[in-house]
C-alpha cells in the first residue's frame, strides 16, 4: 500500500468522499484484495466509535454555531492578512474535526460495554491533520498526514494555485511564529518533503498560503491564507 492508497481507504471510512469517488473506491475495494485489507484496518480502528454513535439531521442552527466556534479568518483576498497567533490558537485541539463529528452524530443510548476490539497498531510517526478552507464556499478540504519514516507531508488531493503565484505550507508551533515547510507542487503533486527537524509536531498547526513564485520573499506568509488544520496522532 502507497501512502496515497493509505489516506484513500482512510477517507472511504470516514466519509471524505464525494458520491463519485466514493464509488470507485468501493470497486477497487470488491478487486483489490489489499486495498480491501487496508480499508477493513481503518474500519476497526473507528469500530469502538462507530458502535456508540448513529447517524441523524442537525438541527438548522447547529452549522451556524459550529462555524462561529471554529473562529477560523475569512480571506476575502490577497490584501486580506491573518492573524496567525489566533488562527493557531483557533484550529488547536481538533476543534474541526471534532465540531464536525458533533454535527454528524448524536450519542446513541449507552448499553453494556462491548468485548474490547482489537486494533491493529498504527504505525509509528503517523499523524493527520484535518484541513479547512477559510473560504467556507469550496470543495472538500484536503487531508494532511504526516510521516516522520519518510520526512514527508502528503495532502489527500492537490489544492490549485493562482497563476503566476506558489502554494507554500507552513507549520505554526504553538504559540510560535510560522516556520515555511515547503512549496506545494503544481499539478497533481501533493507531496511535501520536510527536513526532519521542521517535522510539524502534534498540537502545531498546518497552513497553506498563496505567495509570489518562489515562495514568501520574508521568510514569513505575505499571502492570504487558505487552508489550516491542526495536526494530531492517530
Amino acid at each position: 500500500m502507497t501512502p496515497d492508497d493509505r489516506i484513500l481507504a482512510a477517507e472511504l471510512v470516514i466519509g471524505l468522499l464525494a458520491e463519485e469517488e466514493a464509488a470507485v473506491a468501493e470497486a477497487r475495494r470488491a478487486q483489490d484484495t489489499d486495498f480491501a485489507a487496508e480499508v477493513e484496518w481503518w474500519e476497526t480502528r473507528f469500530a469502538p466509535l462507530f458502535d456508540h454513535y448513529r447517524e441523524v439531521t442537525p438541527p438548522p442552527h447547529l452549522a451556524a454555531r459550529i462555524e462561529a466556534m471554529l473562529g477560523l479568518p475569512n480571506v476575502a483576498g490577497r490584501t486580506k492578512r491573518v492573524h496567525w497567533r489566533s488562527l493557531a490558537f483557533g484550529a488547536t485541539g481538533g476543534a474541526i474535526a471534532a465540531s464536525l463529528a458533533a454535527w454528524l452524530l448524536t450519542p446513541a443510548t449507552v448499553v453494556s460495554p462491548a468485548p474490547p476490539v482489537t486494533v491493529p497498531a498504527t504505525p509509528a510517526g503517523l499523524m493527520i491533520a484535518q484541513l479547512a478552507w477559510t473560504d467556507k464556499t469550496k470543495a472538500p478540504p484536503p487531508v494532511a498526514i504526516v510521516e516522520s519514516a519518510t520526512g514527508s507531508v502528503r495532502l489527500s488531493r492537490a489544492v490549485d494555485t493562482p497563476d503566476g503565484r506558489d502554494g507554500q505550507l507552513w507549520r505554526i508551533p504553538a504559540g510560535g511564529k510560522p516556520i515555511p515547510l515547503g512549496l506545494l507542487p503544481r499539478g497533481d503533486g501533493r507531496e511535501v518533503r520536510v527536513a526532519l527537524a521542521n517535522l510539524p509536531m502534534a498540537g502545531s498547526t498546518l497552513a497553506i498560503s498563496i505567495e509570489p513564485l518562489g515562495g514568501s520573499p520574508t521568510g514569513q506568509p505575505t499571502g492570504p491564507v487558505v487552508l489550516a488544520g491542526t495536526v494530531e496522532r492517530l
